[in-house]
């Protein structure tokens, strides 16, 4: 027999992610319902610093976490290989976060990411007052992405997802109520590149679909577009400025927050990012950053002022390392 091409291998293991996950009822279930809210937490240096208006960005493993359509080449060539380390230091917690993106042939590509927040740890004490233990509450996911771009003006993507929340503990952690929790869930997303207006991306994105409860739910939808403006070119000089825009809500649509970012690129290796998500439920706050490539390694860093995480002594910090090849 032959081989199978790599895009229908793909698309077949696509099919049966799908089909395990929303054919099993316990899947989308989770136990507890409170291990999903750490996914609402930005994950990457150049999302944070385009202030999250990322859905409609093109490469890079950090939008795994944000549209899994975006990590495949428009076209017939394949987009380059990558592994990455994403490092947020807020005040939740320490997070860290490892990424594979794999392309393969026919305009398709695999990725693989694991997301860890450590929320520090606490002292337990007994009823007199005595410390018995320490515990390390830990949130974690592990997930899959395929992503194929089945003509050149259109990329679809989905990834699976396996969330922890669970509380280590050393000492006498006995009858203290420790216990952790988990399900399962998808994430969707399509990318439109029309071939008329090149310039333009328009994103979409329907994440965390099924994980937590339904005290804890942290799904979203997000919608969005990226322009692309070639502001100078002369000879080897280049200015490219991008502009994007998304709205964000829950995937119940009762609440949504709108994202404003641009990126400017010099030469395709020095970019500077600034960022302004309005978010009335979590607070609303503008974002920095920037980023450097030089040769295969490419590092960006980007820093938030107010929202969801943000503090007024210690803005929080984000680092991203990525090697291509």
């Amino acid at each position: 027999m032959g081989r199978i091409p790599a895009a229908r291998a793909g698309a077949v293991a696509l099919a049966f992610v799908l089909t395990t996950f929303l054919c099993n009822p316990r899947v989308l279930v989770a136990q507890s319902g409170q291990e999903g809210i750490f996914l609402l937490l930005p994950v990457g240096a150049r999302a944070v610093g385009m202030g999250e208006a990322v859905v409609a960005q093109r490469g890079g493993s950090d939008l795994l976490w944000w549209n899994p359509s975006a990590i495949v080449a428009g076209d017939s060539a394949a987009g380059p290989h990558e592994v990455a380390l994403h490092h947020s230091t807020t005040v939740v917690g320490q997070g860290n976060a490892l990424a594979v993106v794999w392309p393969i042939r026919h305009a398709s590509a695999f990725g693989f990411a694991i997301n860890v927040l450590d929320l520090g740890q606490q002292t337990l004490t007994n009823e007199q007052g005595i410390a018995v233990g320490v515990a390390t509450p830990t949130d974690y996911a592990v997930s899959a992405t395929y992503a194929a771009a089945p003509a050149p003006w259109i990329a679809l993507g989905l990834t699976a997802k396996h969330v922890e929340a669970g509380i280590p503990c050393s000492g006498e952690c006995s009858g203290l109520g420790i216990a952790s929790s988990r399900s399962n869930g998808v994430d969707v997303g399509m990318q439109f590149r029309p071939d008329a207006m090149p310039p333009l991306t328009v994103g979409a994105a329907a994440r965390n679909i099924g994980v937590g409860g339904a005290a804890g739910r942290p799904g979203r939808f997000d919608v969005g577009a990226d322009y692309k403006v070639v502001a100078f070119e002369r000879g080897d000089d280049r200015v490219e400025v991008h502009g994007a825009a998304s709205l964000v809500t829950t995937l119940s649509l009762d609440s949504a927050s709108s994202r404003l970012g641009t990126d400017v690129i010099v030469d395709e290796k020095l970019h500077v990012r600034a960022g302004y998500v309005r978010d009335p439920a979590n607070g609303s706050g503008g974002a920095i950053g920037v980023g450097l490539q030089s040769g295969k390694l490419v590092f960006d860093i980007g820093r938030t002022y107010g929202g969801l995480t943000g503090t007024n002594d210690k803005p929080p910090t984000y680092f991203s390392l990525r090697y291509l090849w």
